[in-house]
């Protein structure tokens, strides 16, 4: 492409038009400085309601103005590692299990003494039972051997026709503790080891009916003397049921002499009846 000499005057002349207003540009409008936001210009306002000259004094000896000093930034607040609260929370987790296993076996220990003392305290008192049975059984033995009971409070001379022994035999026929060996039936006799019948005697059976024979009766002593039980016993041959009850009645009613200890004694009241003549 060719051009010819009005061509490039054309296109020099367009170009330095376009630099001169570029110049211009920059020389008055672009050189503009454009304040920052928030900016502002310093006042001297002065430290008195009066002066003249233009310059600004030196320090006359008024004291400055104080300078405001800025507070202190406020300390940020410490947070406590969570290390650390886990550790305590563990350290006082083993601290409580550790307190619960030492009561724990605090009252094992307790239980295990107490089961102790009281196996201990039941040996005890099974020893003392047997022991007790063991003087019970032999002061039963002894009460057997004749004289164990020791003398009654009324012991006296001795009566009968055995050979040995002692206290009133009496009579198979009597009817009386005392006197002959001789008499109508009604009252009988006794068997009761080392034991005498009191001043009463035996008390008397009613006799109300026409029957001989004899009843015996089974009955048990106390250490007071008193028949706290008669039952019929063998060897009767009397089968009337109104003179059973009432020899019964009489051995109930029988005192004999008291005597020392607290073993209740067995022994036997016979009552024979015999026709009057």
């Amino acid at each position: 492409m060719k051009f010819n000499k009005d061509d490039l005057y054309s296109l020099l002349g367009s170009v330095g038009f376009h630099l001169l207003i570029l110049l211009v540009l920059s020389l008055t409008i672009l050189s503009t400085v454009v304040p920052e936001e928030d900016s502002g210009v310093l006042v001297n306002f002065g430290n008195v309601d009066e002066a003249a000259g233009t310059f600004e004094p030196l320090n006359t000896g008024q004291e400055p103005m104080e300078e405001t000093t800025p507070p202190p930034p406020p300390t940020p607040a410490v947070e406590t590692a969570k290390e650390e609260l886990v550790t305590q929370d563990v350290e006082e987790s083993v601290a409580l299990a550790e307190a619960k296993k030492k009561k724990e076996e605090q009252r094992k220990k307790e239980e295990a003494i107490k089961r102790e003392q009281d196996r201990i305290q039941k040996e005890k008192l099974e020893q003392q039972r047997l022991a007790d049975a063991q003087r019970q059984k032999e002061l039963a033995i002894k009460n057997k051997v004749a004289g164990a009971f020791g003398a009654g409070s009324a012991a006296g001379s001795s009566q009968g026709s055995g050979e040995t022994g002692s206290g009133n035999q009496g009579s198979p026929f009597g009817n009386s503790d005392h006197g002959a060996n001789s008499g109508v039936g009604g009252n009988g006799s006794y068997s009761l080891n080392g034991r005498s019948i009191g001043n009463g005697g035996l008390p008397s059976p009613t006799y109300t009916s026409q029957e001989e024979g004899k009843i015996v009766l089974e009955i048990k002593v106390n250490p007071k003397g008193e028949v706290i039980s008669a039952e019929i016993s063998k060897g009767t041959t009397i089968t009337n049921e109104s003179m059973r009850r009432s020899a019964k009645n009489a051995a109930l009613k029988a005192k004999f002499n008291s005597i020392s200890g607290s073993i209740d004694q067995i022994g036997t009241i016979t009552y024979r009846y015999k026709f009057k003549n």
